[in-house]
C-alpha cells in the first residue's frame, strides 16, 4: 500500500512537472514590422487612444514598413427606451478602417450595448473605459493581421 502511494507521488510530480505555460502568440506572432507613418481621419477621441496604442511600433528598426491611414467612426445609438421615451440601453458601434501602404484595406468593427445610468459622470466613465477596451481589441487584431502580411 505505501509502495502504491509513493509511485503515485512520483507520478504526480513528473505529470505536474512537465506541465508547461506558453503564451499562445509567442512563437506564431512575429513583430518584426514598423509604422512608418501614420495619418488619421474621423473620430478626435478614437483617433487619440488608437494613435497612444500604435506609438510603440514606430520607433523600431525593422525590415518591414508600412504606411497607414486610419479613418474611425464612433455611434452611440439608442438601443431600446421605456414608456416615457426615455433611452435604456444604447449601442456603441466603433468602426475603424485601415488603409495599409495605399493598397489593402481592413475594416475592425467592435459593438456593445450599455445601460443608461442614472448618474451621468458614471456613465461617461463606464463608457470611456469599454471604449478602451474595444480599442485594444481592435489594435490586437490589427498587428495580428500586419504580421501576417509581412
Amino acid at each position: 500500500m505505501m509502495i502504491r502511494k509513493i509511485t503515485l507521488f512520483f507520478l504526480f510530480i513528473l505529470f505536474l512537472n512537465s506541465c508547461d505555460y506558453k503564451p499562445i502568440y509567442s512563437k506564431n506572432l512575429k513583430n518584426d514590422f514598423s509604422i512608418k507613418e501614420l495619418n488619421f481621419k474621423g473620430d478626435i477621441e478614437i483617433n487619440n487612444l488608437l494613435s497612444k496604442r500604435l506609438k510603440k511600433y514606430q520607433d523600431k528598426n525593422a525590415t518591414t514598413k508600412f504606411d497607414i491611414e486610419v479613418n474611425s467612426t464612433y455611434e452611440k445609438k439608442s438601443q431600446s427606451k421605456d414608456l416615457t421615451g426615455k433611452t435604456t440601453d444604447y449601442k456603441i458601434i466603433i468602426k475603424i478602417t485601415f488603409k495599409i501602404n495605399d493598397d489593402k484595406t481592413l475594416i475592425l468593427q467592435e459593438d456593445f450595448l450599455m445601460k443608461n445610468l442614472t448618474n451621468e459622470f458614471e456613465e461617461r466613465k463606464y463608457e470611456k473605459t469599454r471604449i478602451e477596451n474595444s480599442i485594444d481589441i481592435i489594435i490586437n487584431t490589427f498587428t495580428i493581421q500586419l504580421s501576417q502580411l509581412q
